[in-house]
């Protein structure tokens, strides 16, 4: 703001000498001297006031961002107790699924079983031909 220094205070009281008169200077003084202590303790007032309330908005805001991440801590663990429940609901269920840890996918059932890599392939059985067809094309 503005400030008094000594030669405007001496500047001051020398008109109000002037003005007011010796005998009424000491009242006056004290009438001043008391409006000034009511504006600064009005200024204190106000700026602890101020003070306070920035600091109820930064707990608010700080209560607000801790019951954020409690939820998401919150959500993230029943999520995790879900996702354990159905694991195990899954590995009950199914019987193959219980020796591996923890699936991530359903397991691909192949349409044949593939043959023994040590064992040679077998090759089809003959059959022998059947004596009708052969019948059949000699009455022609």
């Amino acid at each position: 703001m503005f400030e008094i220094g000594f030669w405007e205070l001496v500047l001051i009281g020398v008109v109000a000498l002037v003005v007011i008169g010796p005998e009424r200077l000491p009242g006056v003084a004290r009438t001043v001297g008391r409006w000034v202590g009511r504006a600064r303790q009005i200024v204190s007032t106000v700026r602890s006031e101020v003070e306070r309330e920035l600091q109820i908005e930064e707990m608010k805001r700080t209560i607000a961002e801790h019951d954020t991440a409690e939820q998401f801590r919150q959500l993230h663990d029943q999520i995790r107790t879900l996702e354990s429940e159905l694991r195990s609901s899954v590995q009950s269920a199914d019987p193959r699924t219980a020796a591996t840890p923890e699936p991530l996918a359903p397991p691909v059932e192949t349409a044949a079983p593939l043959p023994a890599a040590s064992s040679p392939p077998t090759a089809p059985a003959a059959t022998p031909a059947s004596p009708a067809p052969a019948a059949a094309a000699h009455r022609d």
